[in-house]
């Protein structure tokens, strides 16, 4: 076949060698965290120079937001493709069972994150990021909980978007270091309890938040702005 131009062939190179850049830096912050990586250990890792990093990233700050950009694309589109064509819940527990399977643990996201989480207390643009990322998340699991809920009996006791929050937030608590009873402060999710434990945990976390959001279809009250 005709050979590539030139200027394609320049952008592939680039392209590998910021991707090689980013799986470098999850790793590092993974192992490490943010205040013991650096842009040395990247390149180090990468097998580049730091000339090659700067060509891609301002600071170790920018490629953090790179990760995160990258990591919760990833998790969209893993929500994406379980949803579709999957079976709705048929109860509670199917609900709760569902929703955690949708949200994956993975200690490398967890740490990019909490590193992003870091950020967006100090930079509003990444704040704003932030905010979006979970603003799509949200955006496919309210209709989940929403139906999943009707099928189980019950109903919204407020607006299912809050419902999404609500349980969201529980997950990322029950994920966060150390958050699992019996983990060691600092631990990942399920190094000290077990990650049988952990899982239970957060299964018994979001099930509670479920149900405090929601009531079953025949009680007395009316939601506020929930699906019926």
């Amino acid at each position: 076949g005709a050979a590539r131009p030139a200027g394609a062939r320049t952008t592939r190179r680039r392209e590998q060698t910021r991707a090689r850049l980013l799986r470098a830096a999850l790793e590092l912050l993974a192992e490490q965290g943010l205040a013991r990586s650096s842009v040395e250990g990247v390149c180090e890792r990468a097998g580049f120079t730091r000339g090659a990093f700067y060509s891609n990233f301002q600071s170790m700050d920018d490629v953090v937001a790179a990760l995160f950009a990258q990591q919760a694309a990833r998790v969209l589109e893993h929500v994406q493709e379980r949803l579709a064509g999957a079976d709705a819940p048929a109860g509670l527990p199917e609900v709760v069972a569902r929703v955690l399977d949708l949200l994956p643990v993975d200690p490398q996201w967890l740490a990019v994150r909490a590193e992003f989480s870091a950020q967006a207390l100090r930079n509003p643009a990444a704040a704003q990021v932030l905010s979006t990322a979970r603003d799509r998340l949200l955006a496919q699991l309210a209709p989940l909980l929403a139906e999943g809920l009707a099928r189980a009996g019950r109903r919204a006791t407020t607006g299912t978007d809050e419902l999404a929050r609500a349980v969201l937030a529980a997950h990322e608590g029950a994920t966060a270091p150390g958050a699992a009873p019996g983990a060691a402060p600092g631990a990942a999710p399920g190094a000290e309890a077990g990650a049988g434990g952990a899982r239970a945990f957060e299964v018994r976390l979001v099930t509670a938040v479920v149900e405090a959001f929601s009531a079953p279809l025949d009680a007395a009250t009316t939601p506020a702005g929930g699906a019926r």
